[in-house]
């Protein structure tokens, strides 16, 4: 399970074009448009994930 989520931030870091730190501290502080989408999207995802698959393992 570590593994996969792993490969999926590696994946999404090299998707949106930076890691979720970067975005959220330098792309918002420059106030980039792409930026503010992929912390939208990392803080929706996180939040899904969490309410779906949090109730299935524990």
């Amino acid at each position: 399970m570590l593994a996969g989520g792993g490969f999926l931030v590696g994946f999404g870091s090299r998707y949106a074009g930076g890691c979720t730190s970067g975005h959220a501290i330098t792309g918002l502080s420059e106030l980039q448009w792409p930026s503010l989408i992929a912390v939208t999207g990392f803080f929706a995802g996180g939040l899904i994930m969490t309410h779906l698959f949090f109730p299935l393992f524990f």
